[in-house]
């Protein structure tokens, strides 16, 4: 048989296909890569996914917001919860809970299913008002914060002073009027004009600077109390069970050494 002669290939030819070969091979890995790039990144996106729905679905508190219209909602133990326009009620995923607990900015009226055993607590702007079953409304705008009560009891403390509470009875309102030292508590409630006129029959002052305590006085009872200038500053705590302009001038006068001396009906002087 003739044997046919092989003609080697060129130093060129050999480079070439030795060339064709590697940019296969690189081809094909990263083929690969990019598959496993795909594959991660897939992976990444059902894995933000899977943890977003089960934040939102298990973790993240329920929030209802009243923006045009009040707002009725319903929550897990039974309670009712009317939501007035502008505010926002926030509910953790673990409600109810040993403590029933509920974060409310702007007003609400609150309809408490009743359990002696799990104390519903509505934690709001600087305040906490605990009850076991009642129906009460919630109202704060800027400084001011106030409770008034329908039915049942309630008690209502600034945060971290749960030790220092305001007892409310039915038909009574609890307001700090403006100032998170004072506490008020006003009857006759039921009424637009009863609620306006209505003086405080209860008044508290905790570590309250005199100042701010006297513009209270002067404000709720009408009258015009004068006192030593150097005393503005210094802090008053008292309670009143009877609140009168009378009771306060006494208190002021016998902490702080002062005599009390009354120019007519509504104006009264405070000295050394």
């Amino acid at each position: 048989m003739e044997e046919k002669n092989i003609t080697p290939l060129s130093p060129e030819e050999n480079t070439s296909i030795w060339n064709n070969v590697f940019a296969q091979i690189r081809m094909k890995e990263r083929k690969r890569r990019r598959r496993k790039r795909s594959l991660f990144a897939t992976a990444a996106i059902l894995l933000i996914f899977a943890t977003f729905w089960t934040y939102n679905s298990l973790f993240k508190p329920d929030t209802y917001i009243a923006i045009d219209e009040t707002r009725e909602i319903r929550l897990a133990d039974g309670t009712t919860v009317t939501i007035l326009k502008g505010a926002k009620l926030t509910v953790e995923k673990s409600f109810p809970a040993d403590t029933r607990e509920v974060f409310l900015e702007g007003n609400a009226i609150f309809q408490v299913a009743k359990s002696k055993s799990h104390p519903f607590i509505v934690h709001s702007n600087g305040y906490e008002t605990k009850v076991l079953g009642t129906v009460f409304k919630v109202s704060q705008n800027g400084r001011t914060f106030k409770v008034d009560l329908f039915e049942g009891k309630v008690l209502v403390y600034r945060k971290g002073h749960a030790k220092e509470p305001t007892v409310l009875k039915p038909q009574q309102t609890f307001s700090n009027l403006g100032i998170p030292e004072v506490a008020s508590v006003t009857k006759n409630i039921t009424t637009k004009s009863a609620t306006a006129d209505a003086k405080p029959t209860i008044l508290t002052f905790n570590e309250c600077p005199i100042g701010d305590a006297v513009k209270i006085i002067q404000k709720e009872f009408g009258v015009k109390i004068h006192y030593p200038g150097e005393l503005e500053n210094e802090k008053i705590s008292v309670s009143l069970p009877t609140a009168s302009a009378e009771a306060f001038l006494q208190s002021l006068a016998v902490q702080f050494n002062l005599n009390i001396k009354q120019t007519n009906d509504s104006t009264f002087e405070l000295e050394n």
